[in-house]
């Protein structure tokens, strides 16, 4: 058995750092599907990008995936997008298991 897990995240990205540290002795994979613009066009924190980069060095991050919403599309549609991105991420590492996650998961 190989356990990913996919973060999909736009803001929250204070509260990450420490979903992770609660998760990842116990999974395999990790990835962040991210996006720097939100769904209805507004820009995320300049501190996301930096934050995602540290953790990926670090290596609580195993994979870092930017999405770039249809902002004409709306909310759901995008959603749903990043989370089977985040799903493909999990099957790509060769997982087994996946579990899609927010930041604010523990």
């Amino acid at each position: 058995m190989k356990v990913g897990v996919s973060y999909n995240l736009f803001d929250g990205e204070e509260l990450l750092e420490g979903s992770i540290k609660s998760i990842r002795e116990s999974v395999d994979y990790v990835s962040v599907v991210y996006q720097t613009i939100s769904n209805f066009g507004d820009a995320a924190n300049d501190r996301l990008v930096p934050l995602l980069n540290k953790l990926k060095e670090e290596g609580l991050i195993d994979e870092l995936f930017e999405f770039r919403p249809n902002v004409n599309k709306g909310g759901h549609f995008n959603e749903l997008n990043k989370r089977n991105i985040g799903i493909a991420l999990s099957q790509g590492a060769g997982c087994t298991h996946h579990m899609s996650m927010d930041s604010d998961e523990f």
